[in-house]
């Protein structure tokens, strides 16, 4: 997956390739536009209520989203490589379960940042509301609604990823990164 096959395609082509039988793009691609879908909003708001440095701000974290989507399909992809690879090729097949263990690790990262930029979404939709006039307040319960959608979708995928590799301090950073505790993991 090159940077420009998600940049140069249109919405259409992005939802024919979700649609596909194939294991990427999916729900972590979804979580990281969904997520940049409510920084644009952000983007416009912002605009309006001449705000340059949250325009600016509100950019960067659109940017970021965009490529965490791309990021996402990379690490996804290993995970579907690794869960091909032939079982039995070691006696207890440790080679195989390593290469699964990392991929879900790699896997995860993405879509911890996505919750992150997510995060930094909603911090901006705070910081615009008082400005913002009437007719704009939809767009920001839009972009809440939006960004909160992709943290919960990317925030579940980490805790899913996670959820049956052996406890050790790059799992344990990662769930704490997504608020989850010990007895929840």
């Amino acid at each position: 997956m090159r940077d420009a096959d998600v940049d140069a395609g249109t919405v259409a082509d992005f939802l024919g390739r979700l649609a596909a039988r194939t294991p990427t793009p999916a729900g972590g691609s979804v979580a990281a536009l969904c997520t940049a879908q409510a920084a644009a909003l952000v983007a416009m708001v912002a605009r309006y209520c001449e705000a340059p440095a949250l325009v600016e701000r509100a950019q960067r974290l659109v940017s970021r989203a965009q490529q965490l989507a791309v990021d996402d399909e990379r690490a996804f992809g290993a995970v579907a490589e690794a869960w091909a690879l032939p079982h039995g090729v070691s006696p207890d097949d440790e080679e195989r379960r390593s290469a699964i263990g990392a991929a879900l690790l790699g896997a995860s990262e993405p879509q911890a940042q996505v919750v992150e930029t997510a995060i930094e979404v909603l911090v901006l939709i705070d910081l615009l509301r008082p400005a913002a006039r009437a007719g704009l307040l939809s767009d920001l319960v839009a972009a809440g609604e939006v960004a909160r959608a992709g943290s919960a979708i990317a925030r579940m995928n980490v805790e899913s990823n996670l959820s049956r590799l052996p406890d050790s301090e790059v799992r344990s950073r990662l769930l704490r990164r997504m608020g989850v505790t010990k007895e929840r993991a």
